[in-house]
């Protein structure tokens, strides 16, 4: 008897620290809101289940159309993977590696490239990605592309089976060191009709000053694409571990140019003046933008830090689908689809010369233009992978001080709501627990260790 009562109070309380525990937890929903500076993974986040891909094309398994499939390359090795293709959708196959935290990266040899073929040989795509700094290990991918159809875009447009080939040339800088490498193959319907217009000129730089848009509000970037933070126009502010890299997400529609700048402060007590030589870093900031393809469309290849303010600017052409005809222009025919397309931003490990607690990075987003129109889709184009929210890619968001204030209110509604229920619940707790302690004389056990859940937050 005296056990089962020893229990039962036990798990009472538990229960209620649990729950007081989950309703202030909502006060964090995800990594949009973490807290500034808190711990987070220091290694590329992968979501997806395990594939081997083959040493020859004879061997290669399926890589099936949805999620991620996650493998690993080591330098000089090519691994090979099987995809089965319409006649009507643009298939997209992407690659990411991810070298180790601490790996050794030589920026002029380290890379991975993508091949598409047919099964006869012929070539359908090719795309190249690398690292962008000395021993700055930080992910790194694109996408190979498949356009059926006819005229300039079209490549391989019959359907069948055709592979993926993944390299990575032999590098002295990092030769025993494996790199996760993530794989995903995506599809877009056909349109209804051909596209109308012409692809975007070079008049339209991505490198147009942004807007200030006042004090940056906290959002800490993710991982990786699998977790990246969403974003709308405006200042946003994180705390990022030298070494790391940050992901984000912003949503785009067609018409519209993604314009980005990613600014490092003097640290806290200079001057703001430069250092001099002694002080020079030349790989010390870095960002790209990824189509919602994982396609890489644009990188700054690092901007140097010499102890004051520094800025990477970084963007899009405005998005049309008729961009993907473009021959020339890998950057243009990229932004060719509408939906999330991924900012990632990485720090050198040497920043932490100047900012031991993390460096603080503002993320400046803003939207050109106003949405438009999009192709009449043969199918669903969410269902891909592609827009957000209708099956025409439309995207449809608030302007971004509407989306503040949703925010804001969606933050005061939980906290009321789970300071209430916290309330409540411990108050409840509390008559109960005096009122058994009236009744006997039985001690109450709290909740230990073993009653917190640790991965509740990350």
């Amino acid at each position: 008897m005296d056990d089962r009562r020893r229990r039962h109070p036990s798990r009472l309380v538990a229960l209620a620290a649990l729950c007081v525990a989950g309703a202030v937890g909502g006060l964090i929903p995800g990594p949009a809101q973490a807290v500034p500076g808190a711990d987070a993974p220091s290694t590329y986040r992968t979501a997806g289940t395990p594939i081997r891909g083959g040493l020859t094309s004879d061997d290669a398994p399926s890589l099936a159309v949805g999620g991620p499939r996650v493998d690993s390359i080591g330098a000089g090795e090519t691994r090979f993977y099987a995809v089965d293709l319409d006649d009507r959708s643009t298939a997209y196959v992407s690659a990411v590696a991810a070298p180790p935290a601490g790996a050794h990266i030589d920026a002029y040899r380290d890379e991975i490239r993508l091949t598409l073929t047919r099964l006869d040989g012929g070539r359908c795509d090719t795309a190249i990605a690398g690292a962008d700094a000395d021993d700055v290990a930080h992910p790194f991918g694109t996408a190979v592309v498949r356009q059926p159809g006819s005229g300039t875009a079209a490549r391989c447009g019959a359907a069948g089976r055709h592979l993926v080939k993944v390299e990575r040339p032999a590098s002295t800088a990092g030769r025993d060191e494996r790199w996760t490498l993530e794989l995903r193959s995506m599809r877009e319907p056909g349109i209804k009709g051909e596209p109308s217009g012409q692809p975007a000129t070079d008049s339209e730089s991505a490198d147009a000053p942004l807007p200030r848009s006042g004090s940056p509000r906290q959002r800490a970037g993710g991982t990786g694409f699998n977790d990246a933070t969403p974003l709308t126009s405006g200042a946003w502010r994180d705390t990022v571990a030298p070494g790391r890299t940050r992901f984000f997400k912003v949503p785009v529609d067609w018409g519209q140019q993604l314009l980005t700048s990613v600014e490092v402060p003097a640290p806290e007590g200079s001057s703001g003046k430069p250092t001099g030589s002694a002080g020079f870093l030349r790989d010390a900031l870095g960002a790209a933008v990824y189509n919602p393809a994982r396609a890489l469309l644009a990188t700054n290849h690092f901007v140097p830090y010499k102890g004051d303010p520094s800025t990477s600017r970084i963007g899009t052409a405005p998005l049309a689908y008729v961009n993907r005809t473009e021959r020339s222009r890998a950057a243009v025919r990229a932004a060719s689809v509408a939906g999330w397309y991924y900012v990632a931003v990485t720090v050198s490990p040497r920043m932490k010369r100047y900012f031991e607690d993390g460096v603080p990075v503002t993320v400046r987003v803003h939207l050109k233009g106003d949405a438009e129109p999009g192709p009449r889709y043969d199918g669903s184009a969410t269902a891909g992978g592609f827009g957000i929210g209708a099956d025409q890619g439309r995207i449809g968001q608030p302007g971004p001080g509407a989306a503040e204030e949703a925010d804001d209110d969606r933050l005061r509604a939980v906290a009321y709501g789970g300071f209430g229920l916290g309330t409540a619940l411990l108050a409840g707790l509390g008559a109960w627990k005096l009122t058994a302690r009236r009744r006997t004389a039985v001690p109450v056990v709290g909740a230990g260790p073993h009653g917190r859940d640790d991965n509740s937050v990350r």
